[in-house]
């Protein structure tokens, strides 16, 4: 059976290449009805490739852990920001705060509002297609090395100048960044961060 590939340049996803295949062998399939042995081997490859195609297919639609990809990496050309920057920004600065067992101030309240308004906006433009449950356990995921920081670190991070400058500006100047980055509705990207 010959390789299935497509050319760099090609505009066809696999599920596409697959299904070219499995035409083009039925195809084969029907003019050598007359004789059964090929015929049984052509249908034979026909399931093989149907099988294929759905073992790489299907735990794509079935997947339920977020994993960012290629599009979530691109540049905003919007000019309104680049989402996630700001939002795993938020993430850090949120589960750093809680781990050092900071007082909390209106800043943190408008950050986590920031967080759910992100959450929303990502649930709604991007590409992935996450339900809120995939969102939550990326964001345990993602926070998870920020906890093992503050555990590992404590002084440094609780104390340091990168979660204090986070915390500065007011629960104002925040909801007004938050409003104006999430008013084009646009695919969630991580760049340009900062």
């Amino acid at each position: 059976m010959p390789a299935v590939t497509a050319p760099a340049d090609s505009p066809l996803g696999l599920r596409e290449i697959l299904w070219d295949e499995v035409v083009r062998y039925f195809l084969r399939i029907e003019s050598t009805m007359c004789n059964p042995a090929k015929a049984f081997r052509g249908r034979l490859t026909v399931m093989l490739i149907t099988i294929l195609g759905f073992t790489l297919v299907v735990p794509a639609l079935s997947q339920d852990k977020m994993v960012l990809g290629p599009r979530q990496f691109e540049t905003d050309t919007s000019g309104a920001g680049a989402v996630l920057c700001l939002w795993s920004i938020y993430l850090s600065v949120q589960a750093e705060t809680a781990a050092c067992a900071l007082p909390r101030r209106p800043v943190d309240d408008a950050i986590d509002q920031a967080i759910v308004a992100m959450d929303d906006f990502i649930i709604a433009n991007s590409s992935l297609h996450p339900t809120k449950a995939m969102l939550e356990a990326f964001k345990r995921d993602a926070t998870a090395s920020d906890i093992e920081d503050v555990r590992q670190a404590e002084a440094k991070v609780c104390k340091g100048p990168n979660l204090e400058g986070f915390r500065r500006p007011s629960a104002e100047k925040i909801q007004a960044t938050v409003k104006k980055l999430l008013a084009i509705p646009r695919e969630p990207v991580m760049n340009p961060c900062l």
